[in-house]
């Protein structure tokens, strides 16, 4: 069998690795119309590592937040990937901001974060000197990666497990034959 992933991204190239991993006889390719990988949203963003604190429990933006955070940081490790899991705090600055920072701490540990820790006056400025802020939620999961060096290391494996990856491959045409698709590129 043959599948062909289109998008050379972040999620692009997991996708072609994870369907590899899965069935290691089936031929996968990957298209990117850029000249590179990872060209937009995967390497142009904050390079922030979520740890799913915002979103709604039991979503499957939540689950996928809380267990992709922890995939990625492994993945990060084995491929020597720079990244820090240094947390970050979530501020109210007046009393306005309270009931929402409650509500925030409340999903993350129904999302199953761990070491959450409501901070008020001094205890907040310990971890950050330069925040004002009345209360504050510590996240110590979240972190910062390099995600173009995360794009490097996934072209990286998918190179070495025999993935055919194609850049500068602008899909322009999609037909099925009714067995499968011929799939028309600037790249042929």
């Amino acid at each position: 069998m043959k599948i062909c992933v289109i998008g050379g991204g972040i999620v692009g190239l997991a996708v072609a690795r994870q369907l590899h991993s899965a069935n290691r006889s089936c031929e996968v390719s990957l298209l990117e119309k850029e000249s590179g990988f990872g060209r937009h949203q995967s390497t142009h963003n904050s390079g922030v590592l979520h740890a799913g604190l915002y979103y709604k429990p039991g979503s499957a933006k939540a689950r996928m937040a809380v267990s992709g955070i922890r995939l990625m940081t492994e993945f990060c490790r084995q491929k020597g990937v720079a990244h820090e899991i240094c947390g970050k705090l979530v501020v109210a600055v007046d009393e306005a901001e309270v009931p929402r920072l409650k509500i925030l701490i409340e999903r993350g540990q129904q999302n199953g974060l761990s070491g959450l820790e409501w901070l008020e006056g001094d205890a907040i400025r310990e971890i950050e000197p330069n925040v004002a802020g009345i209360a504050a939620v510590r996240v110590p999961e979240e972190g910062i990666v390099d995600y173009d060096a995360v794009v490097q290391a996934m072209v990286s494996d998918a190179r070495a497990a025999g993935i055919a990856l194609h850049a500068g491959a602008r899909v322009e045409q999609l037909v099925s034959d009714g067995k499968g698709w011929r799939i028309a590129t600037k790249a042929g």
